[in-house]
Order: structure tokens, then sequence, then C-alpha cells
């Protein structure tokens, strides 16, 4: 790896896929000051890659996946699932500007968490009405309230099923906007890729 400038005080350096890998020691953004304003500006570099135009308006909605046994958790507590609960919504995504966003939280007292997919679609006429790409973020922000959810036990609990390191980059996931091929096949979301390849790195 080649060593670079810190990127806002955290260590950096360049891999060997040429990609920036960051040393980041938070489990969410919310953990630290430094981390939640990496953590914005990633989401402003995707909202500015996306040229959407503003003033707009978003309308948003979720679909939650419930850890309802051992198979809705292999199937579904991963980062490749994100992609999939996207594509079974295709039909409301087709000719349409929309933004997803991943989410895991446990309820209280919770063995296993809820994953939320975040959706937020451009509207003419209804829905949060957004002034440009800082309201944007702002709107769109999912807060944890507990930093700590992923507890040693929890984490033991999930290990017999999924990769917990997979999970845990969830909330680090920003807005991504819905690309389609030239075949209506939607498109990989890059930065989900490559939190799924870190997640296969010791820590």
């Amino acid at each position: 790896m080649k060593k670079l400038e810190p990127i806002f005080g955290f260590e950096a350096n360049y891999d060997k896929e040429g990609l920036i890998d960051l040393n980041i020691p938070c489990n969410f953004p919310h953990d630290r000051s430094d981390c939640f304003k990496l953590f914005n500006h990633l989401e402003l570099l995707k909202i500015d890659e996306s040229n959407v135009t503003f003033p707009l308006r978003l309308v948003h909605w979720v679909v939650t996946i419930n850890p309802i046994d051992e198979a809705t958790i292999k199937n579904y507590f991963n980062i490749d699932a994100i992609k999939k609960v996207v594509e079974e919504n295709k039909s409301k995504l087709i000719g349409k500007i929309t933004f997803i966003k991943p989410e895991i939280q446990y309820p209280k007292k919770a063995k296993y968490p809820n994953l939320h997919i975040h959706f937020y679609q451009v509207s003419e006429e209804e829905g949060m009405y957004i002034i440009d790409d800082y309201d944007m973020t702002e709107s769109c922000l999912i807060h944890y309230e507990n930093t700590k959810q992923f507890t040693k036990k929890r984490i033991a609990d999930l290990e017999k099923f999924v990769n917990t390191l997979e999970l845990r980059q969830i909330p680090f996931l920003p807005l991504e906007l819905v690309r389609f091929d030239e075949s209506g096949n939607i498109d990989d979301f890059k930065q989900h890729l490559h939190a799924k390849k870190a997640s296969e790195l010791p820590f």
C-alpha cells in the first residue's frame, strides 16, 4: 500500500487496486464528529455524482426485513441482500429517480436486528421538499441511538448464520442512486461491493 496524507484526520493508503483505504476507528458514523463529517462528505459526493437538480421533492418509504427464521437471516442479512430487496421492488423504480440507503437496528432486548432499506424517490408534487444537497443529507439521515448495539452476545448469535463484519459495514453505506443498464437490469452498487470486500479482511 502507498501511504497518503490523512483524510479528515484518518490514516489513508492506496490499496493494490488503487482505491483509498481509510483506518476508521468507529462502529457507527455518530461515534465521533470526525467519523460523521467523513460520512457526510461521502454522501454529498454520491448526491453530486447523481446529477439531480435542486430543489426537488422526495417520497420516502421503507422495506423492513424481520429475522423471522434462520433462512431469512441467512438470505437477507448481508450486503448483497440490499440489492436483492431493491430488485424485489423494481416495478416501483422503473422510469423514476430513486436513491436507497440501508439501516440495521436492534429493537430493545431483541436477539437479532431488523434490516431496513430506505427508498427516496424524486417526485414532482409530493414528499419532502429538499432545497440542496446538504438538506438532502440531513433529511435522509439515519440516527443510531444505540451505537453499542452489536454486543459480544449478539455478534455470537448472528455469527452462526452470517458474516457479522458485513452487517457492521451497513451503517456506513451512503445514499446510492438506483441505476439501470441498457437491458433494464439494476446495476451493482459499487460502494456496497467495496464494503463487502472490506468485511472479508481482518479488522
